[in-house]
């Protein structure tokens, strides 16, 4: 018996072995720096992770970015993507794809350049003159101010929004009412911020002559605005903002006529639906074989508690999804306030630390979430319905093969099922859920019983 556990227990090593070098290579890979100050003036042939109080970047990065700290600048090129959470944050150099950052004072300077989309979210964002976006860009904050060339279309939700440069796409903006009190207490902003932009507007739509939009303007603000004569291309659309206890209307979409499918678009969706069938039966089998094997009794009491408390197993499967979808971006929230506050007190040899136990803990959490609500709670699934069914027509087989009859049985039901157009989609959904909140009783029972026994 000692024998069979410490195979069992070597495979298991082996399989999480081979899967964390997997998983685990492109980290492996990085270049990982943490310090106080950090001065890049070389190449680097790979992806960088810097965090630091202050980060320059002056040589060129063969790879994505990603930075953390109190002041990052950006002198050289970033041949990939920049991932960005600091207090000030400015762009001189170039990156040739997206760009994301977080932060008080972000910045694309006069001789910027971005190779696709931009997301910026922070107290300031500014594209000055000489500046260059090829793609869409996304801005949420209290300000923004767009000065330099876009070619894609721009969205903003802010207090304030300029626009001074050239939009070759549409702008699509939510601003506030202007504020004629602005410059009294604008100048009070500065004694809590000190990342604050060197340039503050008030609150609302501004459009300068010198600015140049070819596209469409829909601009949703408490008040309108003057608009310079043939700046905008397109048409202008002004919108007032929408009650909160008002419904918008609803619009009715056209329906649009699918023509006709070819013999051959036809064999191909039937040779993708059973492909895709056989390949999610498959690795349920797989998954459910490995639980089957490692932890029957455990699989056994999740069908257990499905079966006995089936409303239960809603209510909390609700709760754990719900949960899961506000911790994740609380965290990352408050990892990137941490690494902001240890930027302004100057410590910043401990934002590495910070922001590597948070990464890895993001990781896990969005992974172990990911796979017990895709698989584990289909697998546990799959075993009640066969062990429903055999329960009363051949009991023998329930527990023959380790209880992979059972699963089988249940795998054929679900998958046929799961492949059912719209429905199928509803259906995976409904399982999950209800797998969840199973999940969750059974992880509440195990952690209380011992109290309850001790007290006892």
């Amino acid at each position: 018996m000692r024998k069979g556990r410490t195979r069992k227990t070597l495979i298991v090593l082996g399989i999480l072995l081979l899967a964390s070098l997997v998983l685990a290579a492109p980290a492996l890979a990085a270049d990982i720096r943490t310090t106080d100050v950090i001065v890049i003036d070389e190449d680097v042939d790979d992806d960088l992770y810097l965090f630091a109080r202050s980060i320059t970047v002056n040589g060129t990065v063969h790879g994505d970015l990603i930075a953390a700290g109190g002041d990052i600048i950006i002198n050289g090129t970033i041949d990939g993507d920049l991932w960005a959470a600091g207090g000030k944050i400015h762009i001189n150099g170039t990156v040739t794809d997206d760009v994301r950052f977080a932060g008080s004072d972000l910045k694309l300077g006069p001789s910027g350049e971005v190779g696709d989309d931009l997301f910026a979210a922070g107290f300031g964002f500014a594209a000055e003159p000489g500046s260059a976006i090829a793609g869409d860009t996304f801005v949420a904050g209290y300000q923004a101010l767009l000065g330099g060339d876009i070619a894609g279309d721009v969205k903003v939700a802010a207090a304030a929004l300029e626009i001074s440069g050239h939009i070759a796409g549409d702008v699509q903006a939510e601003v506030e009412e202007p504020d004629p009190e602005f410059e009294q207490w604008s100048v009070f902003m500065g004694t809590w911020n000190p990342y604050m932009p060197p340039r503050l507007v008030g609150p609302g739509l501004t459009i300068t002559e010198e600015a140049q939009i070819d596209g469409k303007l829909t601009y949703t603000s408490p008040a309108t605005v003057e608009i310079p004569d043939e700046v905008v291309g397109g048409a202008i659309v002004y919108q007032t903002p929408v009650p909160d206890d008002v419904e918008a209307s609803e619009v009715e979409v056209p329906e649009v006529p699918t023509g006709a499918l070819t013999a051959v678009a036809i064999v191909t969706l039937v040779v993708r639906w059973i492909v895709g069938t056989i390949r999610n039966f498959l690795t349920l089998l797989i998954i459910g074989v490995l639980l089957l094997w490692l932890v029957p009794k455990w699989l056994k009491e999740v069908v257990q508690h499905w079966k006995e408390k089936p409303l239960h197993s809603l209510g909390w499967g609700v709760a754990a999804l719900l949960a899961f979808l506000v911790i994740v971006p609380l965290l990352f929230f408050v990892m990137i306030m941490l690494d902001i506050i240890l930027g302004v007190l100057t410590l910043g040899g401990l934002v590495g630390i910070i922001t590597g136990v948070f990464m890895v803990l993001e990781a896990a959490l969005v992974v172990g979430f990911w796979i017990v609500s895709v698989y584990i709670t289909k697998v546990a699934f799959c075993y009640l319905i066969g062990w429903l069914i055999l329960k009363n027509t051949a009991s023998a087989w329930v527990d023959k093969a380790m209880g992979i009859v059972p699963l089988l049985i249940g795998l054929a039901i679900f998958v046929l099922l799961r492949s059912i157009p719209f429905l199928g989609a509803f259906f995976s959904v409904a399982v999950t859920i209800f797998g969840l909140g199973a999940i969750w009783m059974l992880a509440w029972v195990r952690l209380y019983k011992p109290k309850g026994g001790e007290s006892a």
